[in-house]
Formats: C-alpha cells, structure tokens, sequence
C-alpha cells in the first residue's frame, strides 16, 4: 500500500541521532537552543521556543498573553488541536467559515464581540490565511497556525505570535514537536518558564560549570511540560538543513498531479501550495474513488473532516458553515512526501485517470 504521508531522515541525521543518544543527554540542552536559534533564523523571527507538540504550543500562546476565559474564534476546518486549546483555557469557542479555494478562515465571515478575546487563523494546507483582513475587523491576539506552512514564503510575518509543527507527517517532520516564534522579548521570556511548569533556569543551565546546582525556584503555578528534546531536535537540524529539498519534492508531485488531472472534468485541481502538506483534490464520486484507489494499492484520505460535525464540537457552529459544508464532501487527498518513487505518482495518476474513464 502506498501510504498517504510518510517521513524519513537522511543518513547524515541518523548519525547525528545516534551522537545525542550516546552523549547521555536527552532533554531539553544544547540541540535544542541551536535548533531554537536556526529555525528563528530561517523564518525570520528573533526568538523561537521549542515544544513536544504543535498542540502545547497553540495552549501556551494563549498562557502567555494570560488569556483564561473569553471567545476564541478559529476554522472549523483543520485538526482539533485549534479548538481545543480554547477549551482549555476556560474560553467559548466560535467557529467562522472558510474560502471555498485556499480553505484559510474567511475574514468576512468573523463576527466580533466584546468577549472576542483571540482568534487562530490557520494557514490551510500551506496557503497563507489573510491575516491583514482579519487585523482589519480585531485588534485583539491573533495566533497564526502556521502548522502546515513551514516554510511557506510570509508565514509567521504578520500575527502577534506563530506556532508551527514537525510532526510525523508534516513537510519538515520529526517524530512529534512544535514550535512557537515571535519578536516580543516579554513574550519569549514567558513562554520558556511556561514550557517547564513555571521554571525558570532549565537543568541543562543548571548542570552547566564545574558542579550540578540543584536548586531552583517556583514563581509561578502555571504552564505545562511541553519543552522540545535534544532526541527530537537533532532530527530538526536535519531537517531544517534539507527543508528546501523536502518541500521542493512535494512542489514537484503537486506539478505532476496538476498535469494529470487537469483535463479530468470531475476534478479540481487544488489551488497552489508552496509545501504540499496535503494534496487535496476536490472529486466527484469521492468515496467511490478512495475505495477504488485503495483496490489498487493506494491510501487515502479527507483533509478534513471538519470539527462542526464531530460530535463534542457541534455546539461551537454557531453560525452558518456554508462553503464549508458545501467543499469537504468532495475532497480526498492524495499521496504526497519525499520519498514517493516517481514510478508511485504515475502509477497513481494512472489509477484516478483509469476510475474516470
């Protein structure tokens, strides 16, 4: 079966991997302040901080800036984790609605109030959300998703703060881990306490110098354990060294799909994306489609299946989800990532073009 997402490493990293491993030191240390600092680097922000997850990164966004209680508004059109941090943090959630082509939370859609307290536009299969248009109708915290945009030319420019995520089958994949970059010193200074329950000075900066100090303080009840690892970081370096390579891989497929389907009338070929976190086609006949694919030997998926039908979430829609109603019955996403033989896309163009016939 040719899966939809897989990742992989270069040899360079495994042995990278395998150093760390060996060194004894596995949390948060040396790795991980130089992957912080390099990744800052390549997008363009003076601070990063390392996470275990996109997820602690999007909750500790909203501990930072001290937000407990409220309205968070995000698309009902993307993973749980969006929604749920709201949840969390003791806020009401309020889905808005979606552009029927880039899929990025439609600013025209956003109602504001007075508990309007954050809004997390996501930056949906790597196309940028407007988040000037969104800057236009609120004032308030805006944190991009910037989940599948890594590196997506502008993402992480133009929000108060920017979270983004490796995991397993993002375009720069570690096992798990996310990231939060911004250029608020004050912001920064937060997030690292908040990342390790409250404390300040991690045990790598304790364990620095001739002998190990043991004492710390706790100034703070709040925050999670969320910081990033040297294991998951050092994975991180190497793929932050091959990024360029990883995503023009994914362009590439994107090109070959395009061209493949573009005279099939039943589909629609998706509108641009610079990382390819999804190839996501809208079909007609989808199901149809994904079980005759998965005949043939190849996986599918719905990216995705939106959180307003989803049982726990029905109550957060309130108000209508036309175009997002209207678009996901028929998209299916297909197989995109690194390494996918070229030999895998023909045979998979061949496939869908063969189903249409």
């Amino acid at each position: 079966m040719i899966p939809v997402l897989k990742p992989d490493m270069d040899e360079q990293t495994k042995k990278d991997l395998l150093e760390v491993i060996d060194s004894g030191w596995w949390g948060f240390g040396p790795k991980t302040i130089e992957f912080e600092k390099k990744f800052a680097d390549k997008v363009g922000a003076k601070y990063a901080i390392g996470c275990n997850s996109g997820t602690s990164a999007l909750d500790l966004c909203l501990k930072a800036y001290g937000i407990k209680s409220g309205e968070l508004i995000t698309t009902p059109f993307t993973f749980v984790s969006d929604a749920i941090v709201g949840i969390w943090n003791n806020m009401d959630v309020s889905f808005c609605d979606i552009e029927e082509d880039s899929f990025c939370l439609d600013p025209k859609t956003i109602v504001i109030t007075d508990q309007t307290k954050a809004i997390i536009p996501v930056d949906s299969h790597g196309r940028l959300a407007n988040i000037e248009k969104i800057r236009e109708k609120f004032d308030g915290l805006i944190i991009e998703d910037a989940a599948h945009a890594m590196y997506t030319p502008g993402a992480g420019k133009k929000a108060d703060v920017t979270i983004w995520s490796f995991q397993a089958v993002k375009s720069m994949p570690l096992w798990d881990g996310g990231m939060v970059t911004t250029n608020n010193e004050e912001i920064y200074t937060r997030l690292r306490e908040l990342t390790w329950l409250g404390i300040r000075k991690s045990t790598y900066e304790r364990s620095e110098g001739k002998r190990y100090s043991w004492d710390y303080d706790l100034p703070t009840t709040e925050g999670i354990k969320a910081y990033m690892t040297d294991i998951q970081s050092v994975v991180g370096l190497g793929q932050l060294r091959r990024v360029d390579e990883l995503c023009g891989k994914r362009r590439a497929i994107q090109s070959k799909y395009n061209d493949g389907f573009r005279d099939i009338k039943e589909i629609q070929i998706p509108m641009y994306s610079h990382t390819v976190q999804y190839y996501t086609m809208k079909c007609e006949r989808r199901d149809e489609l994904s079980n005759y694919l998965a005949e043939k030997g190849i996986a599918t998926s719905v990216h995705f299946k939106p959180l307003h039908v989803m049982t726990a979430y029905k109550k957060y829609a309130k108000y209508p989800l036309p175009v997002t109603d209207k678009v996901w019955p028929n998209l299916l996403s297909l197989p995109v990532f690194f390494s996918l033989k070229w030999t895998e896309v023909e045979y998979i163009i061949s496939k869908v073009q063969e189903f249409y016939e």
